[in-house]
Formats: C-alpha cells, sequence, structure tokens
C-alpha cells in the first residue's frame, strides 16, 4: 500500500469529517479502510477509498486513487479530502467526478464553478497534478434539505445526473443545476444511462424512473408497488435491453425498457446489489452471497468467499467492491477467467 502521509484521513469530528491523519501504518491501527467504488474509463481504473474511525463511517475521510488497466503499481492518490465521500464516475473526458454526503460535488472537469470552501473543509492533491473544483448542490427545492448524492452518472462533462437519497434527481447541464423531485420521498440510490435522452433512476418503494431528454416518468413495477421493496442496480446489453436488480421480494432481475415495460426475467434466486454486462455476460454482486453470473441454466456463483457490495463493468473486465473492511477490490478478466485482488 501506499504511504499517504499529508493526503491522509480523518482524526477528529466535524461536519466534514475532521483534520487529516498520518502515515498508512497508523491508520491500520486507528482506522477502517473500504474501497467502495471502481471505475473504468480511457485505460484507467479510479476508485474511492474512504477511511474512517471504528463504527464512525458517516464521518469518513475520501481517496480518489487511479492506475493503469490491469496494473496492480501502486496507484496514485489524486485527491485526499475529510469529505464525506460516497460516489464517483468518471467522464467519456477522461475526468472524475466524486460526491459526499455533505451535498458537494467534486471534478477534475474545467466546469465554471465557484468554490465555495466550507470552514472546516481540507483537501490535497498528493499526486497526478490534478485539479480539483467543488461545489454544493442546490437545496431541494420541495423541502430546502441538503442533499445527500447517492448515485452519480452522465454522458458528459455537460451531461451529469446526481440520484440523491431524498429522492430527489439533479441535472448538470455544463451552466447550471437542475432538479426534479417525483414526489416519491424515498431514496433513489441507482443512476445509469445509454444516451442523454435514454437514463434510468432505481430505489426504494420499487422506484424506476427513465428520463427523455426532456423529463423523467415513473415505470411500473411489474410486481406491482411495495414499499419495503429495493431496486439497486442498473446495466444494459448489447440490444437494448435493461436490466434493473432487485434486492428484496426474495431476489428479482427484472428486464424491459421504458417503452416496452419491464417484466421478472429472474426471482427468488438472487439478492442483488448491483448488475453488470460484459462481453454478453450478466453478473451480479449479491452481497454475503458473493458474485454471481445469470446464466441459460440459472444463476451460477462464481465466488463466495468474498462479500460482493458493488459492481462495475470494463473492457473485458468485471471490478468488484468487497466492503465494509477491505481496502482492496477484485478483478475478474473474462479472457483468462483468473481473479486478481487489487489493493492500493
Amino acid at each position: 500500500m501506499n504511504e499517504l502521509g499529508d493526503a491522509a484521513a480523518v482524526v477528529e469530528g466535524g461536519s466534514s469529517g475532521g483534520g487529516l491523519r498520518g502515515s498508512s501504518e497508523e491508520a491500520s491501527r486507528e482506522f477502517v479502510e473500504d474501497i467502495v467504488v471502481v471505475h473504468e474509463g480511457g485505460g484507467v481504473v479510479h476508485f474511492l477509498l474512504i477511511a474512517y474511525a471504528p463504527g464512525d463511517s458517516g464521518n469518513a475521510a475520501g481517496y480518489v486513487f487511479r492506475r493503469p488497466v490491469g496494473s496492480d503499481e501502486s496507484a496514485e492518490n489524486i485527491l485526499a479530502t475529510n469529505d464525506t465521500l460516497r460516489e464517483l464516475w468518471c467522464s467519456p473526458q477522461g475526468h472524475v467526478w466524486a460526491t459526499s454526503s455533505t451535498g458537494l460535488v467534486w471534478t477534475s472537469a474545467p466546469v465554471p464553478w465557484v468554490d465555495t470552501m466550507p470552514p472546516d473543509l481540507e483537501f490535497d492533491t498528493p499526486e497526478g497534478d490534478v485539479t480539483w473544483r467543488h461545489t454544493a448542490l442546490p437545496a431541494q427545492a420541495h423541502n430546502r434539505g441538503r442533499p445527500n448524492p447517492a448515485a452519480v452518472w452522465g454522458t458528459s462533462d455537460d451531461d451529469v445526473h446526481i440520484a440523491t437519497f431524498g429522492g430527489v434527481l439533479y441535472h448538470w447541464n455544463g451552466r447550471d443545476w437542475s432538479q426534479f423531485h417525483p414526489g416519491i420521498g424515498a431514496p433513489i440510490g441507482a443512476i445509469r444511462g445509454r444516451a442523454a435522452n435514454d437514463v434510468y433512476a432505481a430505489g426504494y418503494n420499487s422506484t424506476l424512473l427513465h428520463f427523455d431528454g426532456t423529463g423523467w416518468t415513473r415505470i411500473a413495477d411489474p410486481d406491482g408497488p411495495d414499499a419495503a421493496d429495493l431496486l439497486a442496480g442498473i446495466a444494459f446489453d448489447a440490444d437494448g435491453e435493461v436490466y434493473v436488480a432487485g434486492r428484496s421480494r426474495g431476489g428479482r432481475i427484472l428486464r424491459g425498457s421504458a417503452q416496452r415495460g419491464f417484466s421478472v426475467a429472474v426471482r427468488d434466486r438472487v439478492g442483488a446489489i448491483g448488475v453488470a454486462f460484459v462481453e454478453g455476460r450478466l453478473f451480479c454482486a449479491a452481497g454475503k452471497g458473493g458474485v454471481v453470473e445469470l446464466t441459460a441454466r440459472g444463476p451460477k456463483t462464481l465466488r463466495d468467499d468474498i462479500a460482493a457490495w458493488s459492481i462495475a463493468e470494463g473492457e473485458g473486465r468485471v471490478y468488484v467492491t468487497e466492503t465494509p473492511g477491505e481496502a482492496a477490490y477484485s478483478e475478474l478478466d473474462l479472457a483468462t477467467g483468473q481473479w486478481h485482488r487489487r489493493y492500493y
């Protein structure tokens, strides 16, 4: 692992997480470290690591790292902050977008933001010579509450969507932010699309929404609404089919589109937190159930020795985070069938 040195995590409390800590050796004794998001794009893997005192993950510090695809060399630490970073996405232009539970958005893209530095916010760029900008999302219009981002995705640095635990969807168009509140009153924890006019969002209370480039509309759940239901992941195949992971109701995978509606493709077999579609194969992160591939013969467990908490697609690769308590992610090379565990 890298010596983080001055680019370290938090040791004291505060609304943005407190001060920066010392070396990784100290962290191993006093802090928990989790890699929570991995994103591949343009031959580079970016990942988000959080560090926190045991039992205090809500007050975690955040670090963004990068390394070449397929490499096990030490990753570059391109952002270290006491802000509670939680989500990460990389634009096709190669810029990083990250969000925090404090309602801040960070990016390396050349956006026209005027940074407003919270009094207790600290950050550093230890390696990589990356310039970061940050801004606070506007207050939620329906209740003036502070947004808590839960997912981020876009088609470019001028077309970025953010979903929140408050059920509000934000959109950055390159000039300003707009927001939409569907009135569902439930967290929206997944957002992903194929084009600027074809974006899906999913969350609690059987929430499944579609954006057509103009506005959001709700899509009916094929099993009907359920206040306890959680839709938690979105993936697309090469033929335009959309797959949505259902964590509850015994575990479901929905399949369809906004135009045709959705049906239940897999039922009572996989309680998936996330899904990924790579080279004609559909993979699921199933929490303590490990990593599962959905095949024509039914679900096939690929790994049952890890707790898989998120899954992401790459070029011929699948990335799985193993939180909580793991400062590593696992990478499946589909060409060789080999798994690699990557540390920072």
